[in-house]
């Protein structure tokens, strides 16, 4: 289904259940249509008149083989602590673990990215794709209004500036990038956009251009994203019902005007809640979620044809169940990446990310055992990958990608760890427009 990210909104659970399948189906194709009517119209419009616009469209297949294979999923029923080897698989992150359509080793894709200049105080960008990992999905669609050259306001569905991924950036030499916040649905999810409005201000330094960000978010709003939830979705059952999300952010992007090097910090909070109706078992509390995210990154040129990208993202999650903090989490993510160009046809890069997720739990009376549980080492989870690429322009706007991953994890409830490894190795052909 076009835009299946996106589902209509809860006013509709008082209709018919034909209306509300009606609803879901024809909500996505519109907002849908919204999109590519819009790039039309200021397509056919900026011939007409003095806008200036600029447009990339970019797709292509990729082909990727995996060893090992993705495990059956495991019986209904079993011990949660002692685990399954799904679960240690999907820990690899590996291009099939987490996607929102269903994965294919051979997968089309599409990226579209246009902005229109309207005057010299507004201007309009759009950024879409089409894929397995977010399936049909705005990344932004936002006005700028820049009142002057040194503030303006952004609104519409606003990126955080709290990852650094390289989705559209039409020299990428991966087909996966290293940062795990670039490759994982439910990850991107939380830490990419969503509709908002930001306020921002622009300096100049000497030879730096610094650019301050401020934001407020609401995933819900237009159903852009209903059900994220920090790091917590894939433990809700289907009875959860989610009802608020709301997200604040600050951001500093510093850019050197001589070198292109660039160095960006940024926080963000979200706050979610949500209850399960009916209440199904002893332990289906209210849950609310705070994430607070502290990033700092640098995409450095070391020489003309060498660059060196570093990421650090923390993350602080208070998980509370009924009104008491239960689950606190300290998360790290880190990526380093290492990008040479030999010849005005080809790129090199090298990678390596580590995530590690480490969870507590401190239940006073825990609904299901009838008494205290408290564990320091409740949850801990740690992922590392190596990747290579190498990129060649084939001329005409075609290039293909080639790409090896390798990855290890261990993970583990209650002081248990098990471990896993996989590689994989993917082709990419496409063409640019």
């Amino acid at each position: 289904m076009l835009l299946k990210g996106f589902e209509i909104r809860p006013f509709i659970q008082g209709c018919s259940k034909l209306d509300r399948v009606l609803a879901h189906t024809l909500w996505p194709l519109f907002l849908q249509g919204l999109v590519f009517s819009g790039l039309l119209w200021c397509s056919h419009t900026a011939k007409a008149t003095e806008w200036q616009m600029s447009t990339s469209v970019i797709g292509g297949l990729d082909y990727w083989v995996l060893d090992p294979q993705k495990p059956s999923p495991p019986e209904a029923g079993r011990d949660l602590v002692l685990g399954s080897a799904l679960e240690d698989y999907l820990r690899l992150s590996l291009p099939d673990a987490d996607n929102k359509w269903k994965y294919r080793p051979v997968s089309p894709w599409l990226r579209v990215s246009s902005q229109v200049r309207l005057n010299a105080n507004w201007e309009a960008s759009i950024q879409w794709r089409a894929d397995q990992l977010m399936g049909a999905h705005v990344d932004v669609a936002r006005l700028d209004f820049a009142p002057s050259p040194f503030m303006g306001v952004r609104t519409g569905v606003v990126n955080f500036n709290t990852n650094w991924c390289r989705t559209y950036d039409v020299d990428s030499p991966w087909i996966a990038e290293p940062d795990v916040f670039c490759r994982a649905n439910n990850y991107m999810r939380m830490n990419n956009s969503a509709p908002g409005v930001q306020v921002y201000t622009n300096t100049s330094m000497g030879h730096y251009q610094v650019q301050a960000i401020a934001g407020v978010y609401r995933p819900r709003w237009l159903s852009f994203d209903t059900k994220e939830f920090g790091f917590n979705t894939a433990k809700l059952r289907s009875n959860f019902k989610f009802e608020s999300n709301q997200k604040q952010s600050l951001a500093l992007n510093i850019l050197h005007l001589e070198t292109g090097s660039q160095a960006r910090l940024g926080l963000l909070r979200s706050e979610q809640s949500g209850r399960y109706i009916p209440k199904l078992q002893a332990d289906d509390r209210d849950r609310d979620n705070v994430v607070k995210n502290q990033y700092a990154a640098a995409d450095v040129y070391l020489r003309p044809k060498i660059r060196l990208k570093y990421s650090r993202s923390l993350y602080k999650s208070r998980n509370f169940y009924s009104g008491l903090m239960i689950n606190p989490e300290k998360n790290k993510s880190e990526t380093v990446e290492w990008v040479y160009e030999p010849s005005a046809t080809d790129l090199l890069a090298l990678g390596w990310s580590r995530f590690v997720i480490a969870a507590a739990i401190q239940d006073p009376l825990n609904p299901r055992t009838g008494q205290a549980v408290l564990q320091d080492d409740y949850y801990y989870s740690s992922q590392t990958s190596w990747m290579a690429s190498w990129r060649h322009q084939l001329g005409k706007g075609m290039h293909c990608s080639l790409q090896w991953t390798h990855a290890k994890q261990v993970n583990g409830y209650e002081g248990r760890r098990r471990p896993g490894r996989g590689n994989a190795i993917g082709l990419r052909v496409a063409y640019q427009h």
